[in-house]
């Protein structure tokens, strides 16, 4: 009997020691510092590997909620910016949530978090796509709800807003959510940027427009967290 309980005991040991290396090996630091980088220590880790110049750009800029063009000014100018502590951990990092449950029946669905400054996509609940995005200014929110695609238009105009020179601002793959708000190409650079609309880079917005469908519901959230059990129904 003593034999027999020893043996359990040291099973026990085992599977716990085995417990804790498994999950000591999915381990990610994904804690982050704000302050200055420069080229240099990007061009470092490059030599360092496994990560090249423009993947670090890249994460650096979904963390940051700007495009990479805006990010190598940001360097350039010493500015400071949220930066990884372990970039390796942050190679196939997102924010998003990958599943949401109560949407399992639901073909295509578009989450867009406010709180995160980010889109996502997803196919019978599973996230298949995200991207940074910049929404609407203080006094311009984009406005939380539950929409669905209605137009989509790959040469979009605005009729509402003009460029920097005054012409009707060109909003590429657009898809129309609410009154004058879509869901198109633009320049990311925070993530309260625009007058309302959901702004993607445009590689991104591409992606996300040859995908989308009409009547693709589109959840805008305050919170992240009330996505977690909200269902759309069957969506489109």
């Amino acid at each position: 009997m003593k034999r027999i309980s020893l043996f359990l005991l040291m099973l026990w040991v085992c599977l716990l020691s085995g417990q804790d290396g498994f999950a000591a090996s999915n381990y990610r630091d994904l804690s982050w510092t704000e302050r200055v980088i420069s080229e240099d220590e990007l061009l470092g880790m490059e030599r360092s590997g496994p990560l090249d110049l423009n993947t670090c750009r890249e994460i650096l800029a979904r963390l940051n909620t700007e495009e990479p063009f805006y990010i190598r000014e940001d360097i350039r100018q010493g500015r400071e910016l949220k930066v990884p502590n372990d970039f390796n951990a942050y190679r196939d990092w997102t924010p998003m949530p990958a599943r949401l449950p109560a949407n399992l029946q639901v073909p295509k669905f578009i989450l867009v978090a406010k709180d995160l400054g980010f889109i996502g996509w997803y196919e019978s609940g599973i996230l298949i796509g995200d991207s940074q995005a910049c929404m609407g200014i203080s006094g311009q929110d984009t406005r939380a709800g539950l929409y669905r695609v209605g137009e989509k238009d790959a040469e979009h105009t605005s009729s509402s807003y003009p460029n920097d020179f005054g012409n009707p601002a060109w909003m590429p793959f657009s898809l129309h959510i609410y009154e004058a708000v879509w869901i198109h190409a633009g320049n990311v650079f925070g993530a309260h940027c625009s007058h309302g609309c959901v702004i993607l880079p445009i590689e991104k917005a591409e992606e996300l427009f040859r995908w989308a469908e009409p009547g693709t519901p589109v959840l805008v959230t305050e919170k992240t967290t009330e996505a977690a059990c909200f269902s759309s129904g069957k969506g489109s």
